[in-house]
């Protein structure tokens, strides 16, 4: 996952997600109702919230909502998450494939990660965005593009982490090896906990050290 799991964005995106549905609407949106949408692909949510609306209604709104996202992370550039870098390198340094998947549409994805300064083939493998699959979180099918995308192909290879139940549920859905929630990003252990998964931990960064990898010596 991206926002809240690997880059830190302080929580814009569900600001500028909720002000553009209560904006639409013009009613406020229960707690309980819009953290079921967290994580999963921004349309797929922005339908999910406004399930009577039209296909041109949900396009202006999704619209408006990746304008005011862009414009927040234009004031206020993403920052990778403390320690995400080096675990990325050396995850990579082992042979891991490290691939992004998010419920961003490559609209948003891709101008958040030049501002991070992420490159597919140098930090990274692949980036997988919402608008790539028919279904989002928590389907699986972002996790099985993203092993398509680096070539994997049985499940027991593959750890997915993410910040929300949403991410949890589509590593079980996709039958990964690992399923581990972060605790960076929009919940808590308790709240995790309560999905199925394999572990929780404080961070990504925390991820090479579950795996056993040796630790990289810096020249």
């Amino acid at each position: 996952d991206i926002a809240g799991t690997s880059v830190d964005e302080g929580g814009a995106v569900y600001r500028a997600l909720r002000t553009c549905v209560e904006s639409h609407t013009g009613v406020p949106i229960p707690d309980e109702v819009f953290d079921r949408w967290k994580g999963t692909g921004k349309r797929q949510a922005i339908m999910g919230l406004l399930p009577e609306a039209a296909a041109g209604e949900i396009d202006a709104v999704e619209a408006d909502f990746t304008h005011q996202l862009l414009e927040t992370y234009r004031a206020v550039p993403p920052k990778p998450l403390p320690g995400i870098v080096d675990a990325f390198a050396e995850l990579r340094e082992n042979g891991i494939k490290v691939a992004l998947q998010t419920g961003y549409s490559q609209e948003i994805a891709g101008p958040l990660l030049e501002q991070v300064g992420w490159s597919v083939g140098r930090d990274i493998d692949a980036v997988i965005t919402s608008d790539l699959v028919r279904v989002s979180r928590p389907a699986p099918y972002l996790i099985f593009h993203a092993m398509e995308a680096v070539g994997v192909q049985s499940v027991s290879a593959v750890l997915v982490g993410g910040d929300t139940p949403n991410d949890l549920q589509a590593g079980t859905n996709a039958g990964a090896r690992y399923v581990v929630g972060v605790l960076t990003g929009a919940y808590d252990a308790e709240t995790l906990g309560r999905q199925p998964h394999t572990h929780i931990l404080t961070s990504v960064a925390a991820i090479p050290e579950l795996l056993g990898l040796p630790k990289s010596v810096m020249p």
